[in-house]
């Protein structure tokens, strides 16, 4: 899901091929995932990749049967692909409306501001809840599917899990969707991720990020001077 999503900005971004990389991923999960194999015939079109184009568009093809016409026809004439949105484990237009439970679930998390839903999740983070904030998360990404903090708990919670893939894909997200107020955990924890996976130029990176956002801070002061050293 959130692959998907960070490859769908990266599409919107014009970054092409790194959007093309992030959809053979989600595709690698998925081998019917229709939207996406059309999403990347279109990146891959769009980074001149004519025969990995092809390949990906026949596979939308099969993979969309019903829509897959309407979907060409729209990009003929617009270039655009409307029809795909960005995803959230529960979105709405896949819920059933008679389900009376799931409905009021969601009518919960619409009568709740986005901050107190955000200081509960961080509240069961803290709690060492990751289950129980992982399933907030996604109630708030049914609303508020560019919310960066939400992503950068994501992360925070994959990171505890050990699932660095699912960590750093999730805090790329929330770096894509900070627009004008940049985060400064996501980019010092990217670094750290990077720098316990080897990674110094990912890491020196993500450090030097999180220093142009707040020099004084002194978790990236930290960063910086192991960056610097080569190691943790």
């Amino acid at each position: 899901m959130v692959l998907f999503n960070y490859a769908y900005g990266l599409f919107l971004s014009e970054k092409y091929a790194e959007a093309a990389e992030k959809l053979q991923k989600v595709i690698a999960g998925d081998p019917k995932d229709g939207p996406a194999f059309f999403l990347l015939a279109k990146a891959q079109e769009r980074a001149s990749h004519a025969e990995a184009a092809e390949a990906a568009d026949n596979k939308a093809r099969r993979n969309l049967p019903q829509a897959y016409a309407k979907w060409q026809t729209e990009w003929q004439k617009s270039q655009t692909v409307p029809a795909i949105t960005l995803r959230s484990r529960d979105v709405l237009n896949q819920i059933d409306i008679s389900d009376l439970t799931r409905t009021r679930e969601i009518e919960a998390v619409k009568a709740n501001n986005a901050e107190d839903a955000l200081n509960k999740i961080s509240d069961l983070y803290d709690q060492g809840r990751d289950d129980e904030a992982m399933a907030e998360i996604r109630k708030l990404l049914i609303i508020e599917p560019t919310n960066a903090r939400a992503f950068l708990l994501s992360g925070r919670i994959n990171q505890r899990r050990g699932d660095q893939e699912a960590a750093i894909a999730a805090l790329k997200t929330a770096i894509f969707w900070e627009y004008n107020h940049p985060l400064i955990e996501s980019h010092i924890l990217l670094g750290r991720i990077f720098l316990e996976r080897g990674d110094l130029g990912e890491a020196r990176k993500y450090a030097t990020t999180a220093m142009s956002i707040d020099p004084n801070n002194q978790e990236a002061i930290a960063l910086k001077r192991q960056v610097t050293m080569g190691g943790p």
